[in-house]
């Protein structure tokens, strides 16, 4: 991320690279054009796309809100799937290449931000309703997507897996699909809640129903997943 600063903005005081803002051209960068803006999200993806293996593996979930899931409870039921999906990855870890991991959960500062330190230690010490958190330490910490790139890439991940399935535009998700947890043709990283799941053609629903399928709206896809 500092590399692609240095890149498009040299000798600028660090920019945070927000994926909604450079999309819209807000705030910093308004001024921007738009073929610059799209060149740097284009980047951003390329980073992620290229980053180490297996240091950088990447998990999102994506709920449809209804008059049921809402509001703080949708945001719950987010946290949750995330946090079992990370610890179940942290599992196959050690369970297949012998790697004893444990996961520091980072987010960032939102009104949320006390709810989810309850939520967090529940699932830890309660469970999911797919068990323990036994490979997640400590508390969750807190920190300003400004003042780390780790937050602000996690924040183009985010808008990324919006853009999907909000807009059906698979521009920034498409470089990056296979960084996300995957095995045996599933994508195990991406979780959709809803009730519309039943012939959805979101990768994470396609890969499920048939391993190695990205489904419809990612067609055709950038590279086979394994």
């Amino acid at each position: 991320m500092d590399r692609i600063q240095s890149t498009h903005f040299p000798g600028s005081p660090p920019i945070e690279f927000h994926a909604n803002a450079i999309r819209s051209g807000r705030g910093f960068w308004r001024d921007v054009e738009k073929e610059k803006r799209e060149r740097v999200l284009a980047d951003i993806g390329t980073a992620i796309q290229h980053a180490n293996e297996p240091g950088v593996v990447l998990f999102a979930t994506t709920v449809e809100k209804d008059y049921e899931l809402h509001g703080e409870v949708a945001i719950r039921k987010a946290m949750e799937e995330i946090c079992n999906r990370f610890n179940i990855f942290l599992k196959v870890r050690e369970n297949e290449h012998d790697d004893n991991q444990r996961g520091l959960l980072v987010f960032a500062e939102s009104h949320y931000q006390q709810r989810a330190k309850v939520w967090v230690n529940d699932f830890k010490r309660l469970g999911t309703q797919w068990g323990v958190l036994n490979r997640v330490c400590d508390i969750p910490y807190f920190a300003s997507t400004r003042e780390t790139r780790m937050l602000q890439v996690a924040d183009y991940v985010s808008h990324a897996v919006f853009q999907l399935h909000e807009r059906k535009d698979a521009s920034m998700i498409k470089p990056i699909m296979n960084k996300f947890d995957h095995k045996a043709g599933i994508f195990h990283g991406l979780v959709h809640v809803g009730r519309g799941k039943a012939g959805c053609q979101c990768p994470a629903c396609a890969s499920r129903r048939a391993p190695g399928s990205y489904g419809d709206w990612l067609q055709p896809p950038a590279q086979p997943v394994d």
